[in-house]
């Protein structure tokens, strides 16, 4: 079992519990008497900034890998699915949300655990709704995990009859939101999604 996720890069922090579900499920499978030896090969994912993912792919490739667990960025996954794909080796992915994945030419190869942007992106919309908000503002990270999200929920808001007051881009890496954060308030909404990471 091989492991794409993130040790550095934007969501270094969501690497610990992945890795440690990993390990706990080869763990449990191993106590319930598993009839093959299981072998845990952790790699880094990076982010998309880096090529950490091709290069920890080749390792699995090599190392012979019977399933890969990664990546959990959409967009790290989209650097090195071709790879996996063509070594014949099943990819998993935890958190993989893309809706382009849905009808990607994976030859049964890839699998993900986590619904796709269209439906997060309108579950959200109609929890906003749902909870009495007509005018939603939003605040999105510059990606298109952030966009696709902010896309699928305004679809939401709107078939609910609500109404998005404005939508404020970020970019990966800024440290100061103050200016966004005036814009988005200056259209007076009732209620603010802020679609980010960490």
């Amino acid at each position: 079992v091989g492991t794409i996720l993130p040790q550095t890069g934007n969501l270094a922090f969501l690497g610990p519990p992945e890795f440690a579900a990993v390990d706990l499920a080869a763990q449990e499978l191993e106590e319930a008497g598993y009839e093959f030896d299981i072998t845990v090969n952790h790699q880094d994912s990076g982010d998309t900034t880096t090529d950490i993912a091709t290069q920890s792919t080749g390792v699995l490739v090599q190392a012979g890998a019977d399933v890969i667990i990664g990546a959990a960025s959409s967009g790290v996954s989209f650097t090195f699915i071709d790879q996996v794909i063509d070594a014949g080796i099943v990819q998993i992915s935890p958190a993989n949300t893309s809706p382009d994945f849905t009808d990607y030419e994976d030859d049964g190869f890839y699998w993900r655990t986590a619904p796709s942007d269209v439906l997060q992106g309108r579950v959200l919309g109609n929890l906003m709704t749902g909870n009495g908000a007509a005018s939603v503002g939003f605040i999105t990270i510059n990606d298109p995990y952030g966009t696709g999200l902010e896309e699928n929920a305004r679809m939401a808001i709107e078939a609910a009859g609500g109404t998005v007051t404005g939508s404020v881009l970020y970019n990966p890496g800024d440290t100061n939101f103050s200016s966004q954060v005036a814009e988005i308030l200056a259209g007076e909404p009732d209620a603010i999604g802020i679609l980010a990471f960490e």
